[in-house]
């Protein structure tokens, strides 16, 4: 195409749209909306007057929960790209603030759980002392909600912890030796996991009593078979490797091996699947308190107890907070374990591995 001068120039190029550039706006502009909802959500929620309207205020509040994380997921997409998975970020941030808010506690901090029936049940509202509100004894609903996530990360973290250390040492060794070694290993484990989990707890509870340590070496012994299991499948798969191959032809001992060679190996699997095995801990030790033969509820406040005290009909209908606050922090705690476990578990298993 020649223009006045006779000089030929070349045609414009139409203009080609970015669809990546499109999608990260349509998603900041949904997080935005989504995150404007929810705080209009919570506004409205401490605006309602609690006496009539007690199952609305709660709805308004998990609303406004859910439109705020979902808001700020969509955001930090829209701002990252999609390769950055929103929600596990938002996972350890709710495991961070807890875990801050549990060290604030041990501090002096939201530790009072003395009972005042002058002020019992009262309803939620951030604009007074008790932002969670009291149960029907005028304790902190909010304080013995945090005493509960310290009790159920202390026992969550310390049977995972001790399955850990024992399953991972039998399994290795199972997967390494094999033989006789893996034989024994098989029938001990599928003893253990063939028995009903919720007897062998009633049991050990019943014999033993209810205390943290008690509840934490139950559910340790539950959790052995688990990671032992885990362990042995990842050594099967590590110990045909050519590094095991090369430190046998060596000369190197089988502690050597299994310790300095196929451990850091397996050590990375477990620590993701550890994760979810928490989760799962925490919602047993819940189960059991919940059902009365868990951690003494007088003593020590924990999330079952909690609930379980909450359930009844009329106290449910007139302050369902008693029930939905320490429910809705164990659902987020267990949710946010299992996405940071999912996550890691992509990341490390060997079977994930893309060639």
């Amino acid at each position: 195409m020649a223009d006045v001068a006779g000089i030929v120039t070349e045609p414009e190029a139409p203009l080609v749209a970015d669809p990546e550039r499109e999608r990260r706006v349509r998603l900041g502009r949904e997080g935005s909306f989504r995150l404007i909802v929810g705080l209009a959500l919570l506004l409205v929620q401490l605006l309602v007057t609690y006496d009539s309207v007690a199952w609305l205020q709660v709805i308004l509040a998990l609303g406004g929960i859910y439109g705020i994380l979902t808001g700020v997921g969509q955001l930090i997409r829209a701002a990252f790209g999609s390769r950055v998975d929103a929600t596990v970020w938002i996972s350890m941030v709710w495991l961070g603030v807890l875990v801050l808010f549990v060290f604030l506690q041990l501090g002096g901090l939201f530790d009072s759980l003395e009972a005042d029936f002058s002020d019992r049940e009262r309803p939620p509202s951030f604009t007074t002392d008790e932002p969670m509100g009291t149960d029907r004894l005028g304790k902190s609903v909010m304080n013995q909600s945090i005493r509960g996530a310290r009790i159920s990360l202390i026992v969550g973290l310390g049977a995972v912890g001790i399955g850990l250390a024992v399953g991972s040492v039998i399994g290795m060794s199972a997967g390494f030796f094999r033989g006789v070694t893996e034989g024994t290993f098989n029938i001990i484990t599928d003893a253990v996991l063939a028995f009903p989990a919720l007897i062998l707890l009633f049991s050990i509870v019943a014999i033993f009593g209810g205390s943290v340590l008690v509840i934490t070496l139950a559910l340790s012994v539950l959790s052995i078979p688990t990671m032992g299991r885990l362990s042995r499948a990842n050594t099967l798969t590590f110990a045909a490797r050519e590094f095991v191959t090369a430190a046998k032809a060596m000369g190197a001992s089988n502690s050597r091996i299994l310790f300095r060679e196929i451990m850091p190996n397996v050590a990375l699997p477990l620590a993701s699947y550890a994760f979810i095995v928490v989760a799962v801990v925490i919602v047993a030790e819940t189960s059991l308190a919940f059902l009365g033969v868990g951690i003494d509820p007088i003593s020590t406040p924990t999330w079952g107890n909690m609930i379980q005290e909450g359930r009844d009909p009329n106290l449910l209908e007139k302050a369902p907070h008693i029930v939905f606050v320490p429910g809705v922090m164990m659902f987020l705690t267990v949710l946010s374990l299992n996405r940071i476990g999912e996550s890691l578990r992509a990341l490390w298993d060997p079977r994930e591995a893309k060639l």
